[in-house]
């Protein structure tokens, strides 16, 4: 019956697996959108179309991994953080949309690079994260130090 207990205990694979493939596919989406406005600069217009509407397909990625930042909390014994990280990138996606409309190139081309470079950091540090010891362990470990620390023969007087 234990081992039914601790299998409940353990995270489960998928949340983070679907965390890793999400932010993966944003900062992907995202370096995609460096390179379409690298090409409109460039010369060639079709391209702003093109990163416009990327830029809503980036974001849909965005929220889809802040679902899946919850998700990876809540059923996977991911930390609390990349939550309120991911969250954070989509409000800068959003002072990013604004500078865009609103051709602001010294506010958004900054931006830009600040925001890509973030979620590249937070794609990488996900798929290097590896959980670690399940609930069951840790509640466990105590039971086991305790028993370390007593004295023998307090066990063997009674």
């Amino acid at each position: 019956m234990s081992s039914i207990n601790e299998t409940a205990r353990e995270p489960r694979r998928w949340p983070m697996r679907f965390l890793r493939i999400s932010l993966t596919v944003t900062a992907l989406l995202m370096f995609g959108q460096a390179v379409l406005a690298g090409l409109f600069m460039g010369g060639q217009s079709s391209a702003f179309g093109w990163h416009r509407e990327m830029a809503t397909v980036t974001g849909i990625a965005l929220i889809v991994s802040i679902v899946a930042a919850i998700l990876a909390r809540r059923l996977g014994q991911a930390p609390l953080w990349p939550i309120w990280a991911t969250t954070g990138l989509l409000a800068l996606m959003s002072l990013l949309a604004f500078a865009g409309f609103r051709s602001l190139p010294a506010l958004h081309v900054p931006l830009a690079v600040i925001t890509i470079l973030l979620a590249v950091a937070l794609a990488a540090w996900a798929l290097r994260y590896q959980p670690t010891a399940t609930a069951s362990s840790e509640q466990s470990a105590p039971d086991d130090d305790r028993v370390r620390t007593e004295s023998p023969t307090s066990a063997s007087v009674s």
